[in-house]
């Protein structure tokens, strides 16, 4: 028999326990970085709040069903990747259609504004890393001024492709890399890369096949599997359907 008082969960002895050994663990922490590291680390998790604290007036509300996405592509009007952005746009509304979800996207407004790029770099190179979510809390903030609920950077660096998924009150984001080198240089990836992004921003994760839009990391998919002399979409699986229709009843 349990002579133990029952405890429901979440309760505040519980609640308390899990306070009291993060602060211990945060407090040692601190103490073995040294101490240059330990205020920088201080200045960007302060920034990060602050920005993070601030509505972002452009994001700030839930999308509507029946209402599209309003997706902003921020780069020169001439960039060579604003068409296979449209294409892969009009191919993730097909899809979604097909699949009978409330969720779509419009066209997608150019936007002249400056490309953050430092924020952009620093956004990509911390993927996968304990700091990234402090990246993408910058990006936020440096792209806060742009309107839209997507914003698709066309960024002029070789940064590795990347995406931000989009929450109630925070922009989904896309950072693409330069196509004028490889691999997005070659044909047909521009378009699925920019699609892949979008499947991110919309929730989903990477899978290992590599016939598949959304094959990715850990496994070795990489943007050159997606070249072809013919211009065509990879597909999703059945589980991204099934995780879109999760998301996006």
């Amino acid at each position: 028999m349990n002579i133990y008082p029952a405890i429901s969960a979440p309760s505040a002895v519980s609640r308390s326990l899990r306070l009291t050994g993060r602060l211990r663990i945060a407090r040692h922490s601190a103490r073995s970085l040294p101490r240059p590291v330990l205020a920088v680390l201080l200045v960007v998790v302060a920034s990060c709040r602050a920005g993070e604290s601030a509505r972002d007036p452009a994001a700030a509300e839930r999308v509507a069903p029946g209402s599209p996405f309003r997706v902003a592509i921020l780069g020169d009007p001439e960039d060579a990747r604003i068409q296979p952005v449209r294409e892969a746009i009009r191919h993730w509304n097909s899809e979604l259609a097909r699949l009978g979800l409330h969720v779509h996207f419009d066209s997608g407004a150019i936007a002249t504004a400056p490309v953050p790029e430092d924020a952009f770099r620093a956004a990509s190179a911390a993927k996968l890393k304990p700091w990234g979510p402090f990246a993408d809390a910058r990006l936020r903030v440096a792209l806060s001024n742009v309107p839209g609920d997507i914003v698709i950077g066309l960024s002029q660096t070789d940064l590795i492709s990347f995406s931000v998924p989009w929450r109630t009150g925070r922009k989904g984001i896309v950072g693409l890399r330069r196509s004028d080198v490889l691999p997005l240089s070659l044909p047909n990836t521009v378009r699925n890369v920019v699609a892949h992004e979008i499947g991110h921003v919309l929730g989903l994760s990477h899978n290992a096949d590599s016939t598949t839009l959304m094959c990715g990391r850990p496994a070795s998919c990489r943007p050159a599997a997606f070249a072809s002399d013919s211009a065509h979409f990879f597909r999703l699986t059945a589980g991204d359907e099934q995780s879109l229709r999760r998301r996006w009843p």
